[in-house]
């Protein structure tokens, strides 16, 4: 299977998907989260849900990648304790207080994702999209 980085949003380049594409993304993507949050034996949180982090295989079947900054936590300890983690423009408002963090701060980045699939472009200006904040 080929997989590759989605493009979500139209570009010069590249059409804007097609509705039913775009509803079968978006629901591959969310039931994605859902087994992380609720099936797997461990709590994982991933804490970096973007476009970029959705591979698209046949048929445009996603897949959640790059768990590079997610958290594994047993299923009884279903709040983190961390520093801020993701990329800015998708990092909850959760990471900014001393707060413990749960699986909610995936599910906002996911509503942004979403708001990005339905308008067919960016919700904010990547000034150099080289440039990320990981910490």
């Amino acid at each position: 299977m080929e997989e590759e980085t989605t493009e979500i949003v139209g570009s010069k380049k590249k059409p804007i998907l097609d509705w039913n594409i775009r509803y079968r993304i978006a629901l591959g993507v969310a039931r994605a989260i859902a087994y992380l949050h609720e099936e797997c034996l461990e709590w994982v949180l991933h804490c970096d849900i973007k476009p970029e982090n959705m591979l698209l295989g046949d048929e445009f079947c996603p897949k959640v990648s790059d768990f590079g900054l997610a958290k594994l936590k047993k299923k009884e300890d279903m709040m983190s304790v961390s520093r801020m983690r993701g990329t800015p423009g998708y990092i909850a408002p959760e990471w900014t207080r001393p707060d413990p963090i749960t699986s909610k701060a995936d599910v906002y980045s996911f509503r942004l994702v979403l708001l990005e699939i339905v308008s067919g472009s960016r919700n904010f200006v990547q000034l150099d999209p080289k440039v990320e904040s990981h910490q």
